[in-house]
């Protein structure tokens, strides 16, 4: 399993959460923001974090906040996973804390060896689906890191199923569901979705609902 040496985490400064709050309610340090809400930058005390806040009210609220309890579930079940940012845990309840990863988003990336880290991508994706968690949008080029280095990161476990152990054959299924989008992911980006280039072994990594076997038939992509 693509495990990394486990380390103590240094502890969120003191005020992490006033200063969250004041940064919501000025509109300051701000990184991004989206339809599910705002992430903040936090840089001092020898830390660079990245902060998630749902945003909204209501019940629209509520959907959000479980997204992010739902996505700190699966940070917990990662924990020590090379590849995946580092989290520091949900304050206060509400504010998802984790590592920011230096580095560039894979659509604006260059390698020093592409397929290097496509093989290392593998590893890790592997790995955290060994932990009972899968990405479910790693078809999104803004889902992954080349790191300043130059190996690879996953973020943004938003949309993950997480696997239930015993039957429950609806969650069993949305967790092979989301692998199967993982892995296919994998091979479009690997061969900038021309399928026709893809190595044998590559192509047999490809996996396809009925459905979606249909769909490509019609269209005349590849099942393998």
């Amino acid at each position: 399993m693509n495990e990394s040496t486990e380390k103590q985490k240094p502890a969120l400064p003191d005020g992490m959460e006033s200063w969250i709050e004041s940064s919501l309610a000025s509109g300051t340090n701000i990184l991004a923001t989206s339809n599910q809400g705002t992430v903040l930058l936090y840089e001092g005390d020898g830390l660079k974090l990245v902060i998630k806040s749902a945003m909204g009210r209501g019940a629209l609220r509520r959907a959000r906040q479980a997204t992010l309890e739902r996505e700190y579930a699966a940070y917990q079940r990662l924990e020590g996973v090379t590849g995946v940012p580092a989290c520091y845990g949900l304050l206060a309840g509400r504010y998802l804390v984790m590592e920011y990863i230096d580095g560039t988003a894979y659509r604006h990336a260059s390698w020093q060896d592409r397929d290097q880290w496509f093989a290392e991508l593998l590893e890790v994706i592997r790995a955290f689906h060994a932990r009972g968690v899968s990405h479910g949008d790693l078809k999104s080029k803004t889902n992954m890191i080349v790191g300043v280095d130059q190996k690879p990161y996953v973020i943004d476990f938003g949309t993950t199923f997480l696997h239930k152990n015993g039957f429950h054959p609806i969650n069993n299924y949305l967790f092979e569901y989301g692998k199967r989008l993982d892995i296919n992911a994998w091979v479009k980006h690997k061969y900038h979705g021309r399928y026709k280039d893809a190595s044998d072994e590559d192509r047999e990594l490809l996996n396809y609902s009925m459905l979606e076997y249909v769909v490509r038939k019609l269209r005349g992509r590849p099942m393998h």
